[in-house]
């Protein structure tokens, strides 16, 4: 286990030489530490900074907003936190709206033919009683795709814009760098906040704070399957980088509705997502009232 450094001059020596040198670093709420100063468009360099110093540190960074709110947590929590993450099905606490939504025929003629072609609303007619939960016609739609190489290069290009960092938030107020007293990501939801995890109502009993068990629970799966780690916490939205990439085909599905339970205000079809993410070594999440 890393030993997780107390003193503000020895975390600030561990960032020398790099683009943290010589930046603030002020005591925050629940033994964190604080990075200020840091310049909007060189936010990522400044998080791999501190993620790289992780080592000598013993703190997981995170950026947030600088009037961003978190929590002062006890050591019973974290704890608490930490035994969920290993144990909580994370896809009982979240579960995308897409699987409860019904749609008709009338509704895929309006957006189909645009993906599959003309006779697709004909072909779903055909394979499909109405109506139809979304998720099961995005799932249809998914299917055509991985079956038919020409839609699936016409669906590439509407899916290369959720490739990388490119919907990714800055905030215009500015940003600091959160330094937890953890080298453990996924036990960060015992300090930050995020919509989806702390406001939302979950589907199950996980005790006093299901959404936070669940969003550790899902970090900790996503850090062991795809290598993602979390970059920033927005309050509304959440940001990772991501080390290895789903196969084309079920594992970026089922990837792809993980996304769309975590970030419920996702607006990205799910076979759309799916095909970014088998590309992509940036992941988005926004989940707001």
């Amino acid at each position: 286990m890393i030993p997780v450094l107390d003193d503000p001059g020895e975390i600030a020596a561990a960032f020398r030489g790099t683009v943290l040198d010589g930046l603030p670093v002020e005591e925050g709420l629940g033994d964190t530490w604080v990075v200020t100063g840091l310049e909007g468009s060189r936010l990522l360099p400044a998080w791999q900074a501190a993620r790289t110093a992780t080592a000598e540190t013993g703190r997981w960074p995170v950026l947030t907003r600088v009037d961003e709110e978190w929590v002062d947590a006890e050591d019973e929590q974290i704890e608490a936190l930490g035994h969920a993450a290993g144990t909580v099905d994370p896809w009982t606490v979240y579960h995308w709206w897409g699987h409860e939504s019904l749609i008709t025929l009338e509704d895929v003629h309006r957006w189909l033919p645009v993906f599959l072609g003309p006779d697709a609303a004909e072909r779903a007619r055909q394979d499909l009683s109405w109506p139809q939960p979304l998720v099961a016609v995005q799932r249809w739609t998914w299917e055509r795709l991985m079956a038919d190489p020409a839609a699936r290069e016409q669906a590439w290009r509407r899916a290369a814009r959720y490739v990388g960092t490119g919907q990714w938030f800055t905030p215009v107020g500015g940003a600091q760098l959160v330094l937890l007293p953890t080298s453990t990501q996924w036990l960060a939801p015992a300090w930050l906040n995020y919509f989806g995890a702390t406001e939302k109502a979950a589907r199950i009993e996980l005790g006093d704070d299901p959404g936070r068990a669940g969003l550790a629970a899902a970090i900790r799966r996503w850090e062991q399957q795809w290598g993602a780690e979390l970059v920033a916490s927005w309050g509304t939205m959440l940001q990772f980088v991501a080390g290895r990439q789903p196969a084309l085909g079920e594992q970026a599905w089922q990837l792809a509705l993980q996304h769309l339970a975590v970030g419920g205000s996702l607006l990205t079809p799910a076979w759309e997502l799916a095909l970014a993410l088998t590309r992509s070594d940036a992941w988005f999440m926004h989940d707001r009232p």
